[in-house]
């Protein structure tokens, strides 16, 4: 019988495959070991056609975006990994002059983003440069899941099609974007996402409606469904495309005060019930590390509590997926200890047995 690699050699030529290959540079945080079975996929086509034929013959897989909220373990991640490049961005309903398409209410999730202005290392923050497009014609958007997001919103804001900027600059993909029901300030993804095209776990191309996809705060069907993302639709604006390219100008000028080498806010911010019960100024977990747990600064080797932003664990070096791991337990541990809160991780973890992960999401 052939082995995982010389199968996927033979049935795809055309993609490059290797062995034992380094996912740390695949990631934001520059951690991870190897996995089994690597490689990108760069045409739309090739990534379908590979995940129907490793679900046909039971090979164990796992996709990688931009890496940007993933910790990888050590031990690297069994079975094939796929980098998905593909995609495009596909303007859909082109008669901009028409009434708007389907507009709905959107789903209602109460953002978590409160910054604390008087203390702290959380002190920027993004509501005064939000405004409604929702009086603009809408354009029906198709982007496949390999696009990056900062591609897509330039691409769009030149064509005069606006309503993602408040996702700039964060290093996701389409497909992660939607995986987490992605939130940039105040804004959820889910607020223009019309459906979702996705492979089922018979291997079958099934289209989704966004009321079917379960969105929540950093959550979706996906993170249990084992749905593959294929591409999405996003109901957009015909809208001041100059303005919304100074909200990104005056965005990334604040986001830019985020530390680098991380895998960006590790925990989901407390909920406001939380914060007015503790007397807390702000729902950030930053916060509660810096001040309640006063670990500011404090690491295990090169994974270190981020002094720029305290939600945020950096890699300083060589930090290793367990070092990072035990900062991650040690903020979660003495949380509950002195808050009673459960904190919630809104990373994934990936390569790591279900014992390991016990003492953190189920704590």
């Amino acid at each position: 019988m052939q082995n995982i690699f010389d199968s996927l050699s033979t049935s795809f030529p055309q993609i490059n495959f290797s062995e034992n290959h380094s996912l740390a540079p695949y990631t934001t945080v520059k951690i991870g070991g190897p996995a089994e079975v690597f490689c990108e996929v760069r045409v739309q086509q090739d990534f379908i056609e590979l995940v129907q034929f490793a679900i046909k013959n039971n090979i164990q897989f796992t996709i990688l975006g931009s890496g940007a909220n993933t910790l990888i373990s050590d031990k690297g991640i069994r079975g094939l990994v796929v980098r998905n490049l593909a995609g495009e961005v596909r303007v859909i309903d082109e008669n901009y002059d028409s009434k708007p398409i389907s507009v709905k209410k959107p789903l209602e999730i109460k953002a978590r983003w409160q910054a604390d202005e008087e203390s702290g290392t959380f002190k920027y923050d993004f509501k005064d440069l939000d405004y409604d497009e929702r009086d603009q014609d809408r354009v029906l958007v198709e982007i496949d899941a390999g696009v990056f997001l900062n591609t897509a919103i330039f691409q769009l804001l030149d064509e005069g099609i606006t309503g993602l900027q408040w996702y700039a600059r964060i290093p996701s993909t389409i497909g992660g974007a939607v995986f987490n029901n992605l939130h940039g300030g105040t804004h959820f993804i889910s607020e223009v996402l019309e459906s979702v095209k996705v492979i089922d776990l018979e291997g079958e191309i099934l289209e989704l409606n966004a009321e079917e996809l379960k969105l929540g705060y950093d959550e979706s069907r996906f993170h249990s469904s084992g749905e593959i993302i294929i591409s999405a639709k996003f109901n957009l604006f015909r809208g001041d495309a100059q303005r919304a390219k100074q909200v990104i100008q005056r965005w990334s000028a604040r986001k830019s005060l985020q530390p680098q080498n991380s895998l960006g806010c590790v925990f989901a911010n407390i909920s406001n019930k939380d914060r007015e019960r503790l007397g807390y100024p702000t729902t950030s977990v930053g916060y509660i590390v810096e001040h309640v747990l006063k670990l500011k600064g404090f690491g295990i080797r090169a994974a270190v509590i981020s002094d720029k932003h305290c939600a945020f664990i950096e890699n300083k070096g060589q930090a290793t997926a367990s070092d990072y791991f035990t900062v991650i337990k040690k903020i979660i541990k003495e949380t509950k200890e002195k808050t009673g809160l459960t904190l919630r991780p809104e990373i994934s973890f990936l390569g790591f047995e279900k014992s390991e992960l016990e003492s953190i999401l189920n704590s």
